[in-house]
This record gives C-alpha cells, sequence and structure tokens, in this order.
C-alpha cells in the first residue's frame, strides 16, 4: 500500500511526530510551549495542527476554530 510523504520525505507519522513535540531535542522542541492552553503549529512545508489542554478548553470549540481557521 503506498505511503503518503512530503516532498522531503516525512510521512505521516514524522508530521505527527513535529506536531506534538516539534520532533525532538535536537530539532523545533524549543518552540513548543506546552504550559499553554493552545497552540497553533504551522511547519515551513505547510504542515499544520493544534496542540491543546483538554482539561481547560473543550474538544468541541477547539474543533469549530480550526474549522473555521481552515476555511478562511
Amino acid at each position: 500500500a503506498p505511503v503518503l510523504a512530503a516532498a522531503g520525505g516525512r510521512g505521516p507519522a514524522g508530521g505527527a511526530g513535529q506536531v506534538l513535540h516539534g520532533g525532538g531535542a535536537c530539532a523545533n522542541s524549543g518552540n513548543r510551549w506546552f504550559d499553554k492552553t493552545l497552540q497553533f503549529i504551522v511547519g515551513e512545508d505547510g504542515t499544520c495542527g493544534v496542540v491543546y489542554d483538554p482539561a481547560v478548553i473543550d474538544g468541541a470549540v477547539v474543533a469549530e476554530m480550526v474549522d473555521h481557521a481552515l476555511e478562511y
């Protein structure tokens, strides 16, 4: 089965790791603020995602906000 990969060769698992934790200590983890309620992540290659604290904000609210942002 074919596996999706970006032009740089990063597949879905690499994109998820980039959004969740920045790819590790040698990559982009320095610009992830895990003490913040909501973070929008946009990568150089167009990878985008949201990391949020579910104890502070409801998932439905975040999903609606992301849907609205992606429309415009």
